[in-house]
């Protein structure tokens, strides 16, 4: 009897415990797992998490509010519940005192949430947002400044030309964290890509066939370099011939329009993509080049594959072009080219016109070697102490010496007539001439090709 009585009394205790306990208001000090302490005029919480204010001294019997509900409620007892990021104000009264404590709700870690765009194009008009997959961004405010035009109600910005960058700065995490946003040019990045030797922006060229790792200056370290996919990811598409433009490039000789895309807008620019020189020659394929250089190109291709014929030696080819060149062509004016088009001192005047100057038909018979699979130097220099050009060939891997030009003289005062060997195929150099300057011509770039040995347009 009395071990059933001290049970009974043993149950009875426990139940008032309970009961007790229940009794006690749900403010546990977990329910409050503060992240800062929220006092003064500005204070943190986590996105979430709930934080009981600590009031100034004297304040009593207080009412709470919240200026924005959506980022953060307050209880009757003060309690703080953090809701959404973004930024609050806790107004509390006490009579007639009042106080206020500016909350800042932040993710629990920085990496939850991220900028919809980092970079921007120059007069790009753009509305930059934070995005998150665990966090409502909707009452994060934002606001800009050096770079941009300031940022409207809607979040809209424009990238101002020339800054090369601005600070974008979003109430939450440390109050208005600040991030830099790159304000790029699209003539900047299409400058990057493409190489432009006629200056001209419509007419751009880059090597046809080479797998190019295609990089972009950062505006904000020009020592950092992005790829189209790292570009992408801060909003920037670039677009070759309708399609996403992969970080390396294997371009095709011909036309095509290379586009740079952001919110909404697109620049776009044509390029002419060719073969280097060399590969133009060793190819026979001048796509791309400009239409005069290119008919200059497919002239020599023409000569090559109707005078070149399979199986022949090395002998045998260096010949049928020194030939070719002096019985199909002539010094300019009988030995005068005062006043001539610039076409004479290309390619362009012995190819096309029957007629050039010494550097005439030392080009021409270097591209038409080249293209028939011989190695060939260009000579510059001097010749019985006039300014003179001729060329250097290898022959069965033997280097000799060449002059198409006087090979075929002024005879008795007019050009043609006159051919010869005199000056063919020499292991040495002839007393008369002096060298300056010997070139592997495939080595100087599209654009002085162009200018210059093509055409002769730029004298």
């Amino acid at each position: 009897m009395r071990g059933k009585q001290k049970r009974t009394r043993i149950f009875v205790f426990l139940m008032c415990v309970i009961i007790a306990a229940s009794a006690v208001p749900a403010v546990a000090d977990t329910a409050y797992a503060q992240t800062a302490v929220l006092s003064g005029s500005t204070g943190e919480m986590v996105c979430g998490r709930s934080a009981k204010l600590k009031l100034p001294q004297g304040y009593r019997r207080c009412k709470f509010s919240s200026s924005n509900s959506k980022v953060a409620t307050v209880s009757s007892n003060g309690i703080v519940k953090a809701v959404r990021l973004g930024v609050t104000s806790i107004v509390v009264k006490s009579g007639k005192k009042q106080t206020s404590c500016r909350i800042t709700v932040k993710p629990e870690k920085e990496g939850e949430v991220w900028l919809s765009q980092e970079a921007v194009l120059a007069n790009q008009k753009v509305r930059l947002k934070l995005s998150s997959k665990k966090y409502d961004t909707s009452q994060v405010q934002l606001r800009v400044s050096s770079g941009f035009a300031q940022i409207d109600q809607s979040g809209y910005c424009r990238g101002i030309p020339g800054t090369g960058w601005g600070t974008l700065h979003y109430s939450y995490g440390s109050f208005q964290k600040g991030t830099m946003i790159a304000v790029y040019s699209p003539d900047g990045i299409f400058d990057q890509i493409i190489q432009n030797p006629y200056g001209s922006r419509g007419v751009c060229q880059v090597d046809a066939m080479v797998k190019q790792k295609i990089l972009i200056s950062s505006v904000t370290d020009a020592n950092q370099k992005l790829k189209p996919s790292q570009l992408r990811k801060q909003g920037i598409s670039l677009v070759l011939d309708g399609k996403k433009m992969a970080d390396i490039v294997s371009f095709t000789p011909g036309k095509h329009e290379l586009t740079i895309a952001a919110g909404g807008q697109k620049y776009t620019r044509s390029i002419n993509v060719s073969y280097s020189v060399k590969d133009a020659l060793q190819k026979k394929n001048a796509k791309g080049y400009d239409a005069a250089s290119k008919k200059v190109f497919d002239k020599a291709f023409s000569i090559v594959n109707k005078i070149i014929k399979k199986n022949m030696t090395d002998r045998e080819k260096v010949k049928a072009i020194h030939d070719y060149l002096i019985y199909h062509a002539d010094y300019v004016n009988d030995g005068d080219p005062t006043g001539s088009e610039k076409w004479v001192y290309g390619a362009e005047g012995v190819l096309l016109h029957g007629e050039g100057v010494c550097q005439s038909y030392g080009i021409a018979f270097y591209m038409m070697a080249v293209s028939a699979g011989l190695d060939c130097r260009y000579i510059s220099g001097t010749a019985d102490g006039g300014g003179h050009a001729w060329n250097q060939v290898k022959v069965d891997g033997k280097w000799y010496y060449i002059d198409c030009t006087w090979d075929d003289p002024i005879y008795n005062g007019h050009s043609g007539g006159g051919e010869s060997y005199k000056f063919y195929l020499s292991k040495t150099l002839w007393p008369s001439h002096v060298i300056e300057k010997s070139l592997d011509l495939s080595q100087r770039d599209k654009t002085y090709w162009v200018n210059y040995y093509l055409t002769g347009k730029g004298y």
